[in-house]
C-alpha cells in the first residue's frame, strides 16, 4: 500500500503541474444525460491502512479532539468501535487545523441498512478547505446524476469508474489536493487541482476545478486563506468514518508561465486560412495560451521572439518563403518550439523548399477526384491525440502525399482507385507527429476549408494536436527503426 500511496502522490504532483487553466465544462451541472461511469469490482475491503510516518492523524477511532463543529464547538458525532458516525442534525464537522496542499486518507462506510435512493442514500462528503467536495454516497446498485455520485468532484467531474463496495463495507479515499492560489489583489493565479483514488483505483486524475463545489451551481473562485479546515458533511445519513490521516505537501509552485502560440496565416484563400484560424485561436486562448495572429511570413525573422514561443501554427498554403524566413522558422523549431498545422496550410506550402518539407514530414502530391467522400481510419487509438476516437467519414479532399517513413502515424486513409486506378488500395497517412530537432511537429491532412472542422473528430484531432505540439500533453514520439534491405 505504501508504494501505491507514493505513486498517487507522484501522479497528483506531476499531472497537475501541466494543468493551470480553468477548463470549459461540456455538461451542465447535474445533467441527468451525462454518461455514468463503468462499474468495476474493487475486491473485498482490507484492514485499516496503517498511517505512514510523518503524517498527522486526524482520527484514530478514539476521540474527536481534532474536530469541531462549524462554530468551533466540540464535535458531537458518535464514536463506536473505532469509528465515528454522522449524528444527523448535529451538523458537519471540521478539523481544528487548516490545510492547503495535502495528501488525505479517509476510510468510510455507507449504512448497512439501505434507505432511500439517489442522493438520499448514504450521503456525506469530504470537503477540502471547506469548499471543494469529494462526494461520499452509496452508489452500489444506486443511480444518481454522474457528477454527484461516489468519488465525484461534486457538480463538476464524475469518477472514471464506479468502484463502490456494498453498503456497510469499508471504502477508502486517497486524495491529492492542490489548493488554488490568489495574488495580492485577490485575483486567481492557479485553480485548485485534485487526484482521487477510490478503493485503490484512480478515478480523478489531476482534475482542474472550476471553482468551489455546490449544489446546482458552479460558482467562480473567490479569494480565501492559504489554509482552511477539512470538513465531513452531515447530510442526514449515518455514514461512518475511520482512520483519517493527512500529510501536508511542500509543493508551493509559482504560477505557471502562460504558454505562447503564434498563428501565421496567408497564401491561397481557397483554403480559408483566416476562418480556420478563427476556429482554433480563440480555443487556445480558452486553454490559457497567450495567442498572437499574424498574416506575414516576416514573423519568422524575429529569432528572439520565436524562441519565446511554445507553438507556431502555420496556415499558409503554397506561396513562397525567403531563405531568411525559412531559416528563422526551422531554427525555432529545432530549438524546441512546437509546430502544428493542417491540410495545405502546412504540407502544401513552399513547394521548392526541401528542408521545410523535411521538417514537416510530408508534402502534398494530389487529391484525386477533388472533394469526395472518404473514410479516416484511426490506427493508434492509444495515443493522446486519437484516444477514444473511432473511424469516421469526411467529405473533402483526400490527400495523396509524399511522407517521411519516420513519422509516427496516428490515422490513415485508403484510396479506392476510382479516380486514379494505379493507387487503388494505397494507404496514406492522415495524422502524424514527429520531432525536428527538439521541436514537436503535428500535422493532419484534414481541413480543406473551415467547414471540414464541423466534423467533431476532425476538430478534436486538431485541438489535441495543438496541445501535444506545445508540450501540454503526451510524450515525444518513439524513434522508428530504419528500413532494411
Amino acid at each position: 500500500m505504501a508504494s501505491f500511496i507514493f505513486s498517487v502522490v507522484i501522479l497528483g504532483l506531476i499531472g497537475f503541474a501541466v494543468a493551470q487553466t480553468i477548463p470549459k465544462m461540456e455538461w451542465a451541472v447535474h445533467d441527468p444525460n451525462r454518461p455514468l461511469p463503468t462499474v468495476l469490482d474493487p475486491g473485498p475491503a482490507g484492514p485499516p491502512v496503517v498511517p505512514p510516518p510523518g503524517v498527522v492523524v486526524l482520527f484514530d477511532g478514539k476521540d474527536l479532539s481534532q474536530w469541531a463543529d462549524a462554530k468551533g464547538n466540540p464535535a458531537r458525532w458518535k464514536i463506536e468501535k473505532g469509528y465515528m458516525e454522522v449524528a444527523a442534525g448535529t451538523g458537519s464537522i471540521q478539523t481544528k487545523q487548516g490545510f492547503g496542499d495535502c495528501q488525505l486518507h479517509v476510510e468510510w462506510a455507507a449504512p448497512v441498512v439501505v434507505k432511500g435512493e439517489g442522493q438520499e442514500r448514504g450521503n456525506s462528503g469530504v470537503f477540502l478547505m471547506n469548499a471543494y467536495e469529494v462526494q461520499v454516497l452509496d452508489c452500489y446498485d444506486n443511480k444518481t446524476y454522474a457528477d454527484g455520485m461516489t468519488a465525484a468532484i461534486y457538480g463538476q467531474y464524475p469518477p472514471a469508474f464506479n468502484v463502490c463496495r456494498k453498503p456497510g463495507e469499508w471504502q477508502t479515499y486517497d486524495i491529492i489536493f492542490h489548493a488554488p492560489r490568489f495574488d495580492k489583489d485577490k485575483k486567481l493565479l492557479r485553480p485548485a487541482g485534485m487526484t482521487v483514488s477510490h478503493n485503490g483505483i484512480v478515478v480523478q486524475n489531476s482534475a482542474v476545478l472550476t471553482g468551489p463545489t455546490a449544489h446546482k451551481l458552479r460558482p467562480p473562485y473567490a479569494a480565501h486563506a492559504d489554509k482552511l479546515p477539512i470538513s465531513l458533511q452531515d447530510h442526514g445519513n449515518p455514514v461512518r468514518f475511520r482512520n483519517i490521516w493527512i500529510k501536508e505537501l511542500i509543493n508551493d509552485q509559482a504560477p505557471a508561465k502562460k504558454k505562447k502560440a503564434l498563428f501565421v496565416w496567408g497564401g491561397w484563400e481557397g483554403h480559408e486560412p483566416k476562418p480556420c484560424v478563427d476556429i482554433f485561436a480563440p480555443w487556445l486562448k480558452d486553454q490559457g495560451f497567450d495567442v498572437e495572429i499574424s498574416n506575414t511570413l516576416d514573423s519568422y525573422l524575429d529569432a528572439e521572439k520565436l524562441k519565446s514561443l511554445d507553438l507556431i501554427v502555420q496556415v499558409f498554403t503554397m506561396a513562397n518563403i525567403t531563405p531568411q524566413q525559412e531559416k528563422g522558422l526551422e531554427d525555432a523549431v529545432k530549438s524546441g518550439v512546437g509546430m502544428a498545422g493542417w491540410h495545405g496550410g502546412m504540407a502544401d506550402a513552399f513547394r521548392s523548399n526541401v528542408e521545410y518539407e523535411f521538417m514537416v514530414g510530408g508534402q502534398w502530391v494530389a487529391h484525386p477526384g477533388g472533394v469526395i467522400d472518404y473514410e479516416v481510419n484511426v490506427t493508434n487509438p492509444d495515443d493522446p491525440i486519437t484516444k477514444g476516437l473511432a473511424d469516421f467519414k469526411m467529405h473533402s479532399e483526400q490527400y495523396y502525399m509524399q511522407v517521411d517513413p519516420q513519422n509516427d502515424v496516428l490515422a490513415t486513409t485508403t484510396f479506392s482507385g476510382q479516380y486514379a486506378p494505379w493507387i487503388k488500395g494505397s494507404v496514406m497517412p492522415v495524422v502524424w507527429k514527429k520531432l525536428y530537432g527538439k521541436g514537436r511537429i503535428f500535422y493532419t491532412s484534414l481541413g480543406h476549408v473551415a467547414a471540414d472542422f464541423d466534423v467533431p473528430q476532425a476538430r478534436e484531432i486538431v485541438k489535441r494536436g495543438l496541445l501535444w505540439a506545445a508540450r501540454v500533453s503526451g510524450d515525444d514520439p518513439p524513434l522508428r527503426a530504419p528500413f532494411k534491405k
